[in-house]
Order: C-alpha cells, then structure tokens, then sequence
C-alpha cells in the first residue's frame, strides 16, 4: 500500500492529523493537474495553479467528509472540485459582464461567448453525471485533471483500451447535448 493510500485509509478512519500529512503527499500531482487544467482556460486568467490547488483542497478538507476511497477517489474529488471552482468564477464572470452591459446606455445584453461556452460544458457534464456517471468520472479525470487514458486505467484497474471507448463515448454525448444546448439558447434568444 502507498503512503498516500495508507494516509487517505487513516483520513477515512478519523485519523485527524492524516489530511494534515496527506496534503505534502499530494500537492505536486495537484498542482500539476491545476496547471495542466488551467492552460485549458480562457486567456487572461487571474487564478494561478497554486491558487487553485489550494482553495480546492479547502473546499475537499473543509466539510469534514474526508473518507476517500482510493487514489482514483481522492483525485477525482480533487478535479471535481476544482471543476466548480472555474465554473462558479466563469459565472461570477459572466454575472459581472452581463451587469456592466446592462447598465451602459443603449447597450444590448451581451455576454462573453466563451463564458457561455464554459457554462454550457459544466451543465452537460451534469446530465451526462445522471446518465452516466463512469463516463463523467473519465472526464472529469481526462479533461479536468489532465490524467492520460494509462493513469486513469490504472486509477481504476481497468484496461487502457477500456478508458479509451469510455472517453470517446463520453465525449460524442457531450458534444450532442452541447449542441442541443447551443439549439435551444439560440431558439430562445430569438
């Protein structure tokens, strides 16, 4: 068993100084994945990897439900979180854009298309979490995480050929229900 597998067992178990222990185990890989994630962001971008490590970690530590299964658990609660952190800042973002159009003399409510964008991935990743939540899980890994197919196979002791399928699945789903979600903004705008 890793030390880290052995410290996320004690959290899970009460151990109130293993999420103390378990953050110096973890922060690299969670930086990294915070980076890799961020270089998916729009230009711009104030919040840092660090930053976002950081408040994800508070957001994972702070409701006191630190009972991880496994590694695959841990670090797909990491980029959970870390998916709601970028989707609540694209919608503070966009609340804020929205204010500042509406309150300039003769403007049209215009919003950023790449807020929008952002926006509309987090909803269809929600629905495809209630259709099919093992695919959701490989996104969020893949995408969010920055995790390749082998670290999620061996994450989830499951073969590559097997996150692959999931993945390309996935993603033809959510690029359906982006589109069906693009349809029927635009039917409503009109």
């Amino acid at each position: 068993m890793s030390e880290v597998t052995a410290m996320l067992a004690a959290n899970g178990n009460g151990g109130a100084l293993a999420s103390e222990r378990l953050l110096p185990l973890v922060y690299e890989e969670l930086r990294r994945l915070a980076a890799a994630r961020m270089m998916k962001e729009l230009p711009g971008q104030t919040l840092q990897p660090t930053a976002l490590v950081h408040e994800a970690w508070l957001r994972l530590i702070g409701k006191g439900e630190c009972s991880w299964q496994n590694r695959a658990h841990f670090f797909g609660a990491a980029a959970q979180a870390m998916r709601r952190i970028l989707v609540d800042r694209s919608r503070s973002r966009a609340a804020i854009k929205r204010r500042a159009t509406e309150d300039a003399p003769g403007s049209d409510m215009l919003t950023n298309p790449t807020e929008d964008h952002i926006l509309m991935i987090h909803e269809s990743l929600k629905r495809l979490e209630q259709e099919d939540p093992e695919a959701a899980r490989i996104v969020l890994l893949k995408f969010f995480s920055g995790l390749g197919s082998e670290e999620i196979a061996r994450m989830n002791s499951c073969s590559v050929r097997s996150v692959e399928r999931q993945w390309t699945m996935a993603k033809a789903r959510l690029y359906q229900m982006i589109r069906e979600e693009g349809f029927h903004r635009d039917l409503k705008a009109s």
